[in-house]
């Protein structure tokens, strides 16, 4: 005769598999999104099926001498998050991700300008635990970085940062208390995405405001609504 399991066991078995389906399914669209804004920076992706966003454009959008301080964020938070792909344990992995995204957070925020000034002054890296501060070593490159190579390598890191969290996730190790510090670490990374697509969104609509100038001059005047992009399939 079989024994079965018993009501609590299966009811937790039923909410852990449920977790780890939504975990597959919040890294498949964050990965999906990210890649599609990848593409965008290329210079020959029509924006959500409008317009073309053309190099001339997002050049115009985003020149080096303007995007400094950007760019060496990003360069910050890249090289940071390639430190820790290499752990093996998914709850270590997600407990170091996590602790990195706040140092990023706090890090990039105004009232640590006074920090990063002494970290520009070589004590860099003195109170972060993950996230490595590389001024001092930009300062030394023979080279500016560029931003969108940059804002390229971030993507691809940031797509395995999501894509490693199904690594060795199975039901056991996806909890609630796993898929909380998940949503987590997502709601940062989303500050990212956010940002990028409001700015690419903005760019598209008064890329189309200026065609609709030359079909017809009175057409300027018609507000374009904002793209939901958190709704739209990439």
């Amino acid at each position: 005769m079989s024994v079965s399991s018993p009501p609590y066991q299966q009811q937790n078995n039923t909410h852990q598999t449920s977790s780890y389906e939504y975990l597959s399914e919040l890294v498949s669209k964050r990965s999906a999104t990210i890649k599609y804004l990848c593409r965008a920076h290329e210079g020959n992706t029509h924006w959500f099926n409008t317009i073309l966003l053309t190099q001339q454009d997002l050049g115009a959008m985003y020149p080096n001498h303007k995007m400094m301080r950007r760019t060496s964020n990003f360069y910050t938070l890249g090289v940071s998050l390639g430190t820790i792909l290499d752990i093996t344990h998914p709850l270590d992995y997600l407990k170091a991700l996590t602790q990195l995204l706040s140092e990023f957070d706090f890090y990039t925020n105004d009232h640590s300008k006074q920090k990063m000034a002494n970290d520009d002054n070589g004590a860099e890296g003195t109170e972060y635990t993950h996230l490595i501060v590389p001024h001092v070593v930009c300062r030394r490159m023979p080279y500016e970085l560029d931003y969108f190579e940059t804002f390229f390598t971030l993507c691809d890191i940031m797509t395995e940062a999501y894509e490693k969290l199904l690594v060795n996730t199975d039901n056991s190790v996806c909890s609630q208390s796993y898929f909380e510090l998940v949503l987590k670490c997502d709601a940062k990374f989303k500050k990212i995405v956010s940002l990028v697509t409001k700015e690419l969104d903005a760019l598209a609509r008064n890329a189309i405001k200026e065609e609709l100038k030359l079909i017809d001059p009175l057409s300027h005047s018609n507000k374009i609504p904002p793209i939901d992009f958190e709704g739209t399939e990439v």
